[in-house]
């Protein structure tokens, strides 16, 4: 129980420059997964056919 306080005692709230940073990287990380996944649906869109 005391690891716990402990790590209360030393979390803060991020300032608006580090919650914009995260932010930033969110959607970066979204829009490199879903282009990937789009690329990977047009190849398999390409060679499979039904």
């Amino acid at each position: 129980m005391r690891k716990y306080i402990n790590v209360l005692k030393l979390a803060r709230k991020p300032d608006k420059k580090e919650y914009w940073q995260y932010t930033k990287l969110v959607f970066l990380g979204i829009l490199i997964l879903g282009s990937i996944s789009y690329v990977i649906g047009v190849i398999f869109g390409l060679f499979i056919t039904i």
